[in-house]
């Protein structure tokens, strides 16, 4: 991370597990164990989510906890978009 100069670097591993390393250290959370309908957009959300609780003011581990969710929920549902 110091290499480039990184606050954050985000790994996710599907259905087992995310890590986040900051500089306050890490966080690894489980991923939910739902019935997986498709995958498609899994990443994105899990991103927007993230991003979106961090410039909101969440600290790491709640953005962490709601960009898993998220990713969670939209594995439950076929195609990139869930009806509202």
């Amino acid at each position: 991370m110091s290499r480039w100069d990184l606050r954050l670097l985000i790994l996710t591993a599907g259905a087992q597990y995310s890590s986040v390393y900051s500089g306050d250290g890490l966080s690894r959370i489980r991923t939910p164990e739902v019935e997986v309908a498709d995958t498609v957009g899994a990443g994105d959300s899990f991103t927007g989510s993230f991003i979106g609780s961090v410039l909101n003011g969440k600290s790491v581990r709640e953005a962490h906890e709601a960009a898993v969710k998220t990713a969670a929920e939209v594995c439950r549902h076929a195609g990139a978009w869930i009806a509202l």
